[in-house]
Parts: structure tokens; sequence; C-alpha cells
């Protein structure tokens, strides 16, 4: 493991906002015996990232998802999981919820006919599911590195799914729509992630993203698994805008949507631009830091006092 600066401005001018204490359950799948460090969660006081330090080192994040979710199914059969997942009505569906509004602003932008689509990081094909129904696309892809999830997407889908690590180009074509959920806060180095996305949407292309925002640090025990090894960042809106714009991409829309079991989502539509409409200059703090500060603080003293009940 090793400890790290800030990602987005470079800068080691940050604060502790807090150690996480709870059972990490994913470090055993990467030492025999846990590491004898704090895992602090750090906030920069000169561009407000909130971002993990220590964090595991290149070779650590292999074994870390080799051995990650491998019994992603638990008591029930794989396509039990896509059943139960894709019959959930509009109000109780995440997953129709943001494609309604996705379709929605791809529709102002004239993108909402015979589109090439990627999910990166598809899971089980859930959502390439309900975007197959919602905007009826030419072509659907889907990129997914655990093997459980591909080969589901693969049996449940009219679509073309790679269980491969990601990189722009492996379909030999461009896209109109990229979709990336649930990914980002996992990716050490997530500017060029962003790019490789970048380079693979047509001109005038769209991204969605989905990240957890940093309101659950002031809403979930910070033992909670939320808050283990694999989460690398929490971002918000104004963080996450200025790594989009760094990657070519202006936002069109962004919005914080309550998932299930109460957790925080942030989601941004941004639409590829040209290379010289690009980079965010950081002028300060994007966010209040002594604000988030204080807010986590006090979420900690309630976490400390709720554990000795």
């Amino acid at each position: 493991m090793k400890r790290t600066n800030c990602y987005l401005c470079k800068s080691y001018n940050a604060e502790l906002l807090f150690t996480f204490m709870g059972d990490d359950k994913y470090l055993a799948a990467v030492f025999d015996e846990p590491p004898k460090i704090d895992m602090n969660w750090m906030i920069c006081r000169d561009c407000a990232l909130i971002y993990r330090s220590p964090v595991l080192d290149h070779n650590e994040y292999e074994r870390l998802y080799e051995n990650y979710d491998t019994d992603v199914f638990s008591d029930q059969s794989p396509d039990e999981y896509f059943n139960k997942i894709i019959s959930l009505p509009i109000g109780k569906s995440e997953n129709r919820e943001k494609i309604k509004w996705l379709k929605g602003i791809i529709s102002n932008e004239g993108k909402s006919q015979n589109l090439n689509i990627l999910d990166v990081g598809c899971g089980g094909g859930t959502l390439l599911h309900v975007v197959n129904e919602e905007l009826q696309p030419k072509k659907m892809c889907g990129v997914e590195l655990n093997k459980a999830y591909a080969n589901l997407a693969k049996r449940k889908l009219n679509a073309d799914i790679r269980n491969i690590p990601y990189k722009n180009g492996i379909f030999k074509g461009k896209f109109d729509l990229i979709i990336n959920t649930k990914v980002l806060e996992h990716i050490p180095q997530p500017l060029p992630f962003l790019e490789e996305m970048n380079k693979d949407l047509s001109h005038n292309g769209i991204l969605f993203i989905e990240v957890p925002h940093f309101f659950d640090m002031y809403n979930f025990p910070l033992d909670d698994e939320r808050f283990a090894i694999p989460h690398i960042y929490f971002f918000s809106e104004n963080t996450l805008s200025a790594l989009l714009k760094n990657a070519g991409f202006n936002v069109l829309q962004s919005r914080i949507f309550d998932g299930s079991r109460k957790r925080s989502y942030l989601q941004i539509v941004a639409k590829k631009c040209a290379s010289n409409e690009s980079e965010c200059t950081l002028n300060g703090p994007l966010d209040d830091v002594s604000l988030i500060i204080n807010k986590v603080r006090n979420n900690q003293i309630n976490t400390k006092l709720k554990s000795k009940k």
C-alpha cells in the first residue's frame, strides 16, 4: 500500500476526514494478514476532492479484483437475479429511473434513435436490458470484468459483451452513447480512463456517468463497507465536473439520485467537446471544505456513540 496526494490538483495540502474503523472484508482478498496502517479518507484543502490514502498498489489491485465478488448471485441463480431486477416497475427500478432521465437529456441533444451504445462495467446486463427497451439502439456493447456477470449478460442480451479490461478501440467503431455506472470510484487513475471513453465516442457523443456522492459521508455510519478499500474517491458535482472537463467533456446536466438502501449517487450527463475547449483551471476549492469537514466529523461522533450502545 502507498500513501498518495490529491489526484485532481496534485496538492499535498490535505486534511484527515476520518479513519475507517469498520470490518474491511476486502482486505482478505489481497493480504494474508491485513496491513497495520490507518485507512484514512482525506479532503484536499486546495480543490476539495475527497480521496483515500493509502491506496493499494497496482499488483494489490489486481489481486483484489481477482477475488472480488466471486459469488455475486449468493443464494439465487443468475437467471433469478436478472429476472427479478428487470421486472421491477418504474417507481422501484433504479435502472428505469436513470434511463428515463437520460433519455430526456439525449433527446434534447438529438440523439434518441439508432444509437450505438457501450456500457463500460455492464454487470449482468440488467441496465442494458432497459436501455434496449427504452432507446431501441442500433448496436449494444458491454465490457465487464466479472466473469459470472459477463456470462449472464452474454446469455440474456442481443449484445457484444466482452469479459476483458476496457480500453478504447476494442469494438472497432465509435459510439454515440457510453454508460459508466458505479465504476469510476474504483479506478486509481480516473483521468486516463475517462479519456479512453472520450476516444471511443463519436463527434458530440454523450457520456452518462454515475458514482457514489460524498453525501454518504454525512448519512452513513463511517464504519460502513461503503468506505472500505475498493472505493478510492467520493465525488461532488464540482470535483467530478472538473475531472470530466480535463478529460474533454462538457457537462450537460447533473443530479443527486437517492438509490436503494438510502445511498446517494451523483449522475452526470456530459458531451464530448473539441480538445481546445477542455481543461479545467482550478482557482481554489470547488466546494466548502470546512463545511464538509464539520459535517463528516459530526457523523463520526454519532457513529462512535451508536457503536457504544
